[in-house]
């Protein structure tokens, strides 16, 4: 169809006006601006009627109602909008029906952006092509982007009508919420739509995040600054933004955020490259916590048949280390990396030095005894000959060391607390800036709170509420994986969780300055190899044998085994075996004169004098900590006199009289004076 010039179109359409007919007249056209100058030629007057108008907001035209309308006009009239509302809705039928109509007055419909579909109906009518039509030139090119009113997003028109009002007006770039299903719009019913229309180039499955996470993106993108947990940390790999080089591995294994949330625990497992897995170990460590996850159980089960499974485990969380504990059951040797991932245990593990290199040695054994669940049978042998020494004679009783000590320190007992201990308190006592000094006392056989109570009803002067939790947990077999004598033993984690929260509490105190000094003491220790070994030999006596066996009340009909003590009324065993009578423990156990039994430490503490100033304004980070982070980056904390971990290294006999090791050199304590 010829296009004709805005001059020869405003002469057709005179010669239409002239005319007696009153069918309407078409005018084809896509320009705005040519449609605005035929307008102005035509003239003032012609009533100006606008399709928008007759459309109620997000609803489409009532056909008839607008027929009915049109009929009633009293003048001329010039119609806007008829084109853009059929290519939006392709309700064609509309301008058939208004094709052949007469109406009372001359209509003429200015038609824009459905140039093919009328040129078609051209075809179709010659006459209606003479007489009723004529067609200018111009371009048209919409881009309308449609969003579903539930997306709350701002657009420029509010519905259907508005969309037409704003075209009709020339705009072609309009973003509408609509019910209607538009046709000639871009459809956007959900946010990762309305990114991706903003982003094409973005390369992520709709998947990636759920609606509300695409909600949040589509107005704040700022995905910088957030945990490594949060959705935002796994946004930021949308557009390569993660600088950390786990997170992105994570990223780059996770389709979705659901996927990366698992991913940060599980990609580990996936890291095959030694010279990266140390770098990513530690990375992972950090970027996951401090979250309580859903997939800690399942990460475990993962490892329960994998050989090294500690090389991938930390001591960020309880079940984390436990299952490291009994991953390393019956091992003759200590991997270094079990050391290395749970660092609270290179702590428990590191030598005190007892000033007698045997008993050095005894506890360095009977601790990797207790961690390992091994069965040793040199160090049993070596016990029962020291059963017969008893070296635990060397040292003064705890209290003739009490009866010595200052007399305004605060006194604080903690049940069942043996020397097995010292190397963790002392090494971690850097940590909660507190300076030590220790000394080995030995308990009152038996070793029964019954028997070893005087040292705090009797004390001379302020004291705290006695702490039962760590003789509790070594009573109560519930708390642990306990299915027999020889159960891993799990619950070391937690002696070293209620020995920090002790020296959290010595801390507080101090800082209070209520007190300058606070000694630490304990009624007796306790022993894991007597209910790991206590099936062996069982004194078959007229006295049961009380708590497990340790011990039975002296009687006149029987003759006392060698390897035990009398003392106060009993017979004391020094060796594993037991007295027959009693409950065998499943445990821990105390009332017999082991070297872990008898031996308890008198620890006075006080603040470290150089370390004050800055001791206040670190407390509150060490209140939020547990014991494991405390002790990730704390290697240095161990002091230059302590002996590196030697797990094969057997005890040796020494007749060396024991000193009493002290961890500062200050002469501001007077301990014993």
């Amino acid at each position: 169809m010829q296009t004709l010039s805005i001059d020869d179109a405003a002469k057709k359409i005179q010669n239409y006006l002239k005319r007696d007919t009153l069918q309407p007249y078409f005018v084809i056209a896509d320009g705005m601006a040519e449609c605005k100058k035929l307008t102005k030629i035509l003239g003032k007057d012609f009533k100006q009627i606008y399709i928008s108008d007759e459309c109620t907001e997000d609803f489409t035209l009532d056909a008839d109602l607008f027929i009915e309308k049109l009929n009633l006009l009293d003048q001329n009239a010039l119609c806007f909008g008829l084109g853009e509302y059929i290519y939006f809705t392709g309700y064609e039928n509309v301008l058939r029906m208004l094709q052949d109509r007469s109406f009372h007055s001359k209509v003429i419909f200015f038609c824009r952006s459905i140039t093919n579909f009328m040129e078609q109906l051209a075809t179709e009518d010659v006459k209606f092509a003479a007489n009723y039509l004529c067609k200018i030139g111009g371009t048209v090119n919409f881009s309308i982007v449609k969003y579903n009113p539930s997306f709350n997003v701002d657009t420029d028109a509010q519905n259907f009508s508005e969309l037409l009002k704003l075209v009709e007006r020339g705009r072609e770039n309009v973003s509408v919420k609509s019910e209607l299903p538009l046709l000639n719009v871009k459809n956007i019913n959900d946010a990762y739509a309305a990114i991706k229309y903003r982003e094409p180039n973005l390369n992520v499955s709709p998947d990636a995040l759920n609606n509300s996470q695409w909600q949040e993106y589509f107005f704040d993108e700022n995905c910088d600054g957030y945990p490594p947990e949060h959705w935002r940390t796994f946004a930021a790999g949308f557009k390569n933004k993660i600088v950390d080089a786990y997170l992105h591995f994570v990223f780059s294994h996770s389709a979705s955020y659901e996927e990366y949330r698992r991913n940060l625990f599980f990609a580990l497992l996936d890291v095959k490259a030694v010279n990266i897995f140390e770098e990513f170990y530690s990375l992972r460590k950090a970027a996951v916590k401090n979250i309580s996850s859903q997939y800690i159980d399942e990460y475990l089960k993962q490892l329960e048949n994998v050989s090294d499974a500690v090389k991938y485990l930390t001591d960020n969380t309880a079940d984390e280390r436990r299952a490291m504990i009994k991953f390393i059951q019956g091992k003759e040797k200590i991997p270094d990396v079990f050391i290395k991932n749970y660092s609270a245990m290179k702590y428990y593990l590191t030598d005190y030095d007892f000033g007698d290199a045997d008993i050095t040695n005894y506890f360095r054994r009977y601790k990797k005894i207790k961690l390992c669940n091994v069965d040793d049978e040199e160090f049993k042998l070596h016990v029962k000959e020291i059963a017969l020494d008893r070296p635990y004679n060397k040292f003064d009783t705890r209290q003739k060391i009490l009866d010595s000590a200052n007399k305004n320190a605060k006194l604080y007992w903690l049940d069942a607390l043996g020397v097995e201990f010292l190397g963790y308190i002392k090494s971690r006592a850097e940590s909660f800036g507190l300076a030590v000094k220790i000394e080995i006392a030995r308990a009152v056989l038996p070793t029964l709170t019954s028997t070893n109570k005087n040292f705090y009803d009797e004390w001379h002067g302020e004291k705290f509420e006695k702490n039962s939790k760590l003789d509790e947990l070594k009573h109560s077999p519930e708390k642990f994986s306990a299915d027999g004598k020889c159960s891993a033993p799990t619950y070391i984690d937690d002696e070293l969780d209620i020995i920090d929260k002790v020296l959290l509490e010595i801390q507080t105190s101090l800082l209070s300055r209520d007190v300058a000094k606070i000694i630490l003491t304990s009624d007796h220790g306790a022993s894991r190899l007597a209910v790991m070994y206590g099936r062996e030999n069982k004194f078959k006596m007229n006295s049961a044998g009380e708590h497990s066996g340790r011990c039975c009340l002296v009687n006149e009909l029987d003759k006392k085994p060698n390897c035990a003590t009398e003392e106060n009324g009993y017979w004391v065993l020094a060796n594993y075996d037991r007295f027959a009578g009693g409950r065998l423990a499943s445990v821990e156990v105390h009332g017999g004169a082991t070297l872990e039994e008898i031996l308890v430490p008198v620890i006075e503490f006080s603040l470290r004098a150089t370390d004050f100033e800055n001791t206040n304004s670190e407390i509150e980070n060490i209140n939020s900590s547990n014991i494991n982070s405390k002790n990730t980056n704390a290697e240095n904390n161990v002091e230059s006199d302590e002996k590196p971990f030697t797990p094969d290294e057997k005890p040796s006999k020494s007749n060396e009289k024991p000193s009493a090791p002290l961890i500062e050199e200050d002469d501001s304590f007077d301990f014993f004076k």
